[in-house]
């Protein structure tokens, strides 16, 4: 489930595509620092626009700085670790991780090795992030269960994902706001924001319909690969088994349309009303452009992620 929420390179403007490309290599910087040269596999867009949300939401303030890739032999500039920072590759790694123990469920094997890879450093994040882990395998653990009963309630399936993403930012702002309520208790100079209901509100719409948006965004783009290899999908379970894709979009062009859409419509709706402005440019782009770019391609046919290269 990952590769779908990515920004429109050709229509970003320079400073606000630096920006993202410096929480992007500060991703990588800190997955690696963290846990080991494997752990860099799980850098990806979707966590790198969720970093960059967090850290509107929470109004935390990033350092940048120029350090050497190990992959291109240059410096770049890379947004420096922080505590929320800190959070985002756990939280990569424990999304990264259950993704692969879902696949591995649905018979791709060949993904159990780097899942195992992977147990040292889930561990690590499941200990500084029990509460969000606890989530995780609960949701994926419904998903799992749901799929085995071959469930026909699309809504129901998209909303193991669709909560898991609210949740999981209710916790990482509750921690936030816990966090600088005490450094404010003990007299320590800082921005203290409270967010209001009404807030919240929006933000668990958005959050909300962005994980359900993931959710039924993998499904289309999977709908071909399972119906040959005999995995559930929902999409499948409704409308049928799709043997040429082309065919099966334009047969059910209206509802998948309907699908998609009226979740982005919602997600783009909460938006509209949250207070954003340090990364406005980065989260607007992806939201507006990015995001209805992908979900235009997938409804054709084309594949995910066209991509956006850093």
């Amino acid at each position: 489930m990952f590769g779908y929420v990515i920004p429109d390179k050709d229509n970003m403007l320079i400073k606000d595509f630096n920006v993202f490309q410096s929480f992007y290599c500060g991703l990588c910087k800190t997955l690696h620092k963290t846990g080991s040269e494997v752990t860099r596999l799980c850098t990806n867009y979707d966590v790198t626009f969720y970093s960059v949300l967090m850290h509107e939401l929470t109004k935390t303030p990033v350092q940048f700085a120029r350090k050497m890739c190990v992959y291109n032999g240059k410096k770049k500039v890379i947004v420096l670790p922080d505590e929320l920072s800190l959070k985002m590759a756990d939280l990569a790694v424990l999304l990264v991780y259950y993704n692969l123990k879902d696949d591995v469920a649905d018979g791709k094997k060949l993904r159990a090795p780097l899942a195992w890879r992977l147990w040292a450093r889930k561990r690590k994040a499941a200990r500084n992030m029990p509460k969000i882990d606890a989530m995780m395998r609960e949701q994926f653990g419904l998903l799992a269960k749901l799929e085995k009963e071959n469930c026909d309630s699309i809504d129901r399936v998209a909303d193991t994902f669709a909560s898991l993403m609210r949740d999981i930012t209710r916790v990482l702002i509750e921690e936030d706001e816990s966090q600088k309520s005490a450094k404010s208790d003990q007299n320590i100079e800082g921005e203290i924001k409270v967010l209001s209901v009404e807030e919240k509100r929006d933000i668990d719409d958005f959050t909300y319909n962005l994980g359900r948006l993931v959710y039924l965004m993998d499904a289309v783009d999977d709908l071909e690969k399972d119906s040959k290899k005999g995995n559930y999908n929902p999409l499948i379970v409704n409308y049928g088994k799709c043997n040429e894709k082309a065919d099966y979009l334009a047969k059910n062009a209206d509802e998948l349309s309907f699908l998609l859409k009226s979740t982005y419509n919602k997600m783009v709706g909460a938006y509209n009303h949250m207070d954003v402005k340090m990364y406005e440019g980065v989260l607007s782009n992806t939201i507006y452009l990015g995001i209805d770019m992908q979900i235009e391609r997938l409804l054709k046919g084309d594949k995910k992620c066209q991509i956006t290269r850093l």
